[in-house]
């Protein structure tokens, strides 16, 4: 995000032009416009400018055939990357998660339907280790599913993938604890109490399923009494993290206090430092009196805080992550 630009402008600027224009209007044959803006509006011109400069696609501008507006525009080839790009910044100044790439996309797709899905899983684990990617990932419902589905073939190579995943947090839990069924659950139950195989490749399958189960089970998916699916948890972000969520409420001891914070409060407060933390700044420099907390987010913010010091092995965005999940509704 532009450091120049301050964030409630930015969101006002981009979010009618990705509604009329956005790259998904054909201004000509194999040309969409991502901006159109009056010509006699030069802030808003002199922004479009400044925001384009920046962009991972070349583009091009000129006006209408009236003169009337400025357009900036793409080729169908950088379309995708444009509307990309524009979503990536809006999510980016409102502190929100960051939409999936194009790359990390074809990176997905690749652990659904290539035979060595494990090379791709291990560049999700690198990027995720690098920080250029983050918790839930892969959280769309079909996408999810379709990681369920492809355990029944007993790939092992599959099975070394998935755990890759989830051990660097990289699948959506909520989606998955709502996706599993008792026929996943009984497979990877099969599997771990199969006897010992003397084929090491076989093997590893029957190991990297015993950590994918062991991880259902420290998100309490997974009952550990009957090793069946624990239908009795509401949300398994929520039992990771410890947050307690009551009629739309968070339950939040803080400094000894017990405090109902309102589920808007908590979220726009994640928001607010999630923002921070795109914009370069690092959570420990975070307090009450930084500049741009506010009374709102105050209290919200001293409970998120006391989560992440407990949970110094997750990432500051990892843990913003699952704390907003945990109060999914």
């Amino acid at each position: 995000m532009p450091c120049s630009v301050a964030p409630e402008i930015l969101i006002e600027f981009i979010r009618p032009q990705q509604r009329d224009f956005g790259a998904n209007h054909e201004i000509a044959e194999g040309l969409w416009a991502v901006f159109a803006l009056p010509v006699g509006d030069a802030e808003a011109n002199a922004l479009a400018r400044e925001l384009l400069a920046d962009a991972p696609f070349p583009h091009e501008t000129g006006t209408t055939e009236d003169d009337s507006h400025e357009l900036y525009y793409v080729t169908t080839a950088h379309r995708h990357a444009a509307t990309h790009w524009l979503e990536d910044l809006v999510k980016t100044a409102a502190g929100e998660v960051r939409p999936v790439s194009p790359e990390q996309q074809h990176l997905i797709d690749q652990v659904l339907a290539s035979e060595t899905p494990h090379r791709a899983a291990r560049q999700l684990a690198e990027a995720h280790e690098a920080g250029t990617v983050t918790a839930g990932l892969i959280r769309r419902t079909e996408t999810v599913r379709a990681l369920l589905d492809r355990l029944h073939g007993r790939e092992p190579l599959f099975y070394g993938a998935l755990q890759m995943l989830l051990n660097h947090h990289l699948v959506d839990m909520l989606v998955l604890f709502r996706q599993l069924i008792g026929e996943d659950v009984g497979l990877l139950n099969e599997i771990v109490k199969g006897g010992l195989s003397r084929d090491p490749f076989l093997q590893t399958r029957q190991d990297a399923t015993s950590e994918i189960r062991n991880h259902l089970i420290r998100f309490r998916i997974i009952n550990p009494m009957d090793q069946m699916k624990n239908t009795g948890l509401g949300n398994p972000y929520a039992a990771f993290m410890e947050v307690a969520v009551s009629n739309g409420q968070i339950i939040a001891p803080v400094d000894g206090i017990k405090s109902d914070l309102a589920r808007s409060d908590f979220i726009h407060a994640i928001h607010s430092i999630r923002r921070k933390l795109y914009q370069g700044e690092s959570f420990s420099a975070f307090g009450t009196q930084s500049p741009w907390m506010t009374e709102r987010i105050a209290l919200p913010f001293k409970f998120i805080r006391q989560k992440l010091e407990a949970r110094a092995d997750l990432s500051p965005l990892d843990a913003l992550y699952m704390l907003e999940r945990s109060a999914a509704e």
